[in-house]
């Protein structure tokens, strides 16, 4: 590298670090009026400087303003005809905003924010990825009006485009190269960082002007996610159905794009997420994500996958609570029957199997699931219909016990009730179910005789035993118990036979 450099930026005998960034900097400042480097040269500077500067020690004449000035003119304004040296200098601001937090508020100051949006209407997939990393990083801690990035500068367009682009490239089955993955990565990020600042944004203004107006204040106003990346939500689920599902589905790009649906808004774009022709196609994917991520050996807790999955799983699970809370009944009745327990289910207690609704409810109900099992819950709740009683004809009172009393939600007498053996969900509609265990009465084993297949002499011994056993309990003091023998004698029910 050192052999590409123009000799006024290479280093002299005894130079440091600091000495040599300097060097850099000023040559690379020198060539934005006078033009003097020529494109290797101008490439060679900036990758050297990119070295220098992923350690900030020593580093810092890159974190100032001035240095970063340098930096966006080589990358937005001065290369326009040379795109190598503009994306290298892109890869140095990348790296300054990523190490050093504060050079993110003086590029906002610089009004280079602007400029990455309108770049990002380029097609390259390695211009994508550095600007959305650029862009991504300035959502974090500075005074950017990001409203204005998505409509006025036409981001939000720039980026339903790129994503549309993936998902043409996918469909295609063309190759993807990594770097293509990784802008799409970066780009998925970026969406999910707009759809939540930009709300939050909308919302805090529009509650301040409900201050000032001394409007009372019940719901939050319009939803500001409304109509954002909107264009995009079919083609993120298009590229959830043609990628090949990893062994642990929860990773990149797979739960980026999962993230990046979080912050649709589905009532909006409704005909687009459950598309009249088929309007389970996207949930069955999503169950099919949902299903391989959770290993069906978790009940071994502390397994790898388990632990993955309770780092990953709670994006996946607040995905179906949004969709339930918008779907058409054929969408919910699907979901329906493939989380809750089925009738077969029923020949044992719930949650004893390896089906995926058996494998949600041990989840629901793990220690070591602290991350996910409430949402596990939340949405078992959710789709029995936010009813306490039909939430424990669905998985048992068992499993829904500790959900119901943590949120102060009242047990219905009938669920629990001497008739509530009898009584049917949806899931047990033809057979009475324990509501404990929610296992079918016919199926629970039939307890036997503990006295069958013995003589009268030797019952008779046997509760001698016990009656010695009961009187020594007794007098420990230990608790206050009264003999069945003796008690059976006071109500009259004991017979002496001659």
């Amino acid at each position: 590298m050192a052999s590409n450099l123009p000799i006024t930026a290479r280093s002299a005998p005894g130079d440091d670090k600091l000495k040599q960034v300097e060097r850099l900097l000023e040559c690379l400042r020198m060539d934005l009026t006078d033009r003097t480097l020529s494109p290797t040269h101008r490439a060679a500077t900036l990758e050297k400087l990119k070295v220098f500067g992923r350690d900030p020690k020593g580093s810092d004449p890159i974190f100032t303003r001035e240095g970063i000035e340098t930096l966006c003119k080589h990358g937005f304004i001065a290369n326009d005809d040379d795109v190598a040296s503009a994306r290298e200098a892109l890869r140095c601001l990348a790296n300054a905003l990523l190490v050093v937090p504060k050079t993110r508020q003086i590029f906002v100051d610089l009004g280079f924010p602007e400029k990455a949006a309108k770049k990002f209407e380029s097609d390259s997939a390695d211009d994508e990825f550095l600007l959305a990393r650029i862009l991504l990083m300035i959502t974090y801690g500075t005074t950017q009006d990001l409203q204005s990035l998505v409509t006025e500068q036409g981001l939000e367009q720039s980026i339903d485009n790129a994503i549309e682009r993936h998902a043409k490239r996918h469909s295609d089955a063309k190759s993807i190269s990594p770097m293509e993955d990784m802008a799409l990565i970066e780009t998925l990020k970026l969406i999910f960082n707009l759809s939540h600042f930009v709300a939050a944004d909308k919302k805090q203004k529009a509650e301040a002007e409900a201050s000032e107006k001394d409007l009372e204040k019940t719901e939050p106003p319009v939803d500001a996610k409304q109509g954002l990346f909107v264009k995009s939500i079919p083609n993120l689920f298009q590229l959830l159905r043609l990628r090949k599902l990893p062994t642990f589905p929860l990773q990149p790009p797979v739960s980026s794009i999962i993230n990046a649906l979080l912050g649709a808004d589905l009532l909006v774009s409704n005909t687009l997420a459950f598309p009249a022709e088929n309007e389970t196609i996207h949930m069955e994917r999503l169950v099919e994500i949902l299903d391989k991520s959770i290993d069906p050996k978790f009940t071994k807790i502390g397994a790898p996958s388990g632990e993955k999955w309770d780092e990953a799983g709670v994006p996946l699970i607040t995905l179906f609570r949004n969709i339930l809370g918008v779907a058409p009944e054929g969408v919910k009745t699907y979901l329906k029957s493939k989380l809750l327990p089925c009738e077969e289910e029923r020949n044992q207690p719930l949650g004893k199997g390896t089906t995926l609704a058996a494998r949600l409810l041990q989840l629901s109900a793990a220690a070591a699931a602290a991350n996910t099992r409430e949402h596990i819950s939340n949405l078992l709740y959710e789709l029995s219909s936010k009813s306490p009683e039909e939430f424990i004809q669905n998985i048992g009172y068992g499993y829904a016990s500790g959900f119901l009393l943590s949120h102060n939600f009242p047990i219905p007498a009938s669920a629990l009730g001497s008739d509530a053996a009898a009584s049917s969900s949806a899931a047990s509609a033809s057979r009475p179910v324990n509501p404990i265990t929610g296992q079918a009465l016919d199926a629970e084993p039939r307890s036997s005789d503990p006295f069958a297949g013995m003589s009268e002499e030797e019952k008779e011994r046997e509760a001698e035993r016990l009656f010695v056993l009961f009187e020594r309990l007794k007098k420990t003091g230990v608790v206050d118990i009264k003999n069945p023998v003796e008690q059976a004698i006071d109500e009259g029910r004991f017979e002496e036979i001659e």
